[in-house]
């Protein structure tokens, strides 16, 4: 219940704690929350469960090698544990609150389809902010910093994964 708390209150954009932590054991639920969601969405958007898998699987590899290297970068490879388990668990509950919106536009026609496509853009837009919201955190800086990071993460784990289902 504390996991949740922390990561529903990043996705509507309050500051962190001044004393919060992650375990080992939060780093796993949030990877295995983040992967079953987004195995559900892939799943949703594709159609083939073997081809949902692979491209859930990259996105969660993409996911944690973006954050490492990050943090590299900015020198704080220290932070890898919390910081992963932010963006993931985030990221996941962004995830499922999207799933009803995938399905509406998987079954809708007509206006509702155009309508369903433009609602459904919302959920990746508004995980580009939370992302950013908590890059910003991480590393101290300017609103901006973190939402460039959090485009750069988009457009590395998104366009990977395409990539990688492509080859």
């Amino acid at each position: 219940m504390r996991l949740t708390r922390l990561l529903l209150s990043q996705c509507f954009l309050r500051r962190l704690p001044p004393e919060w932590s992650v375990s080992q054991e939060d780093y796993k639920r949030a990877a295995v929350f983040y992967f079953g969601v987004f195995w559900i969405v892939q799943l949703l958007l594709i159609g083939d469960p073997a081809e949902a898998f692979v491209a859930t699987v990259s996105e969660l590899v993409l996911t944690q090698l973006f954050v490492f290297g990050v943090l590299a970068i900015a020198g704080r490879s220290r932070a890898f544990l919390p910081m992963a388990t932010l963006v993931m668990g985030a990221a996941g509950w962004i995830g499922l609150f999207a799933i009803p919106c995938v399905i509406w536009l998987r079954l809708a026609e007509g206006i509702p389809l155009l309508v369903a496509f433009y609602a459904t853009w919302m959920f990746p837009i508004w995980g580009i902010v939370v992302l950013g919201h908590i890059f910003r955190q991480a590393l101290a800086k300017t609103p901006s910093f973190g939402f460039g990071v959090a485009c750069a993460y988009a457009v590395e784990t998104y366009l990977g994964t395409l990539i990688l289902l492509v080859l």
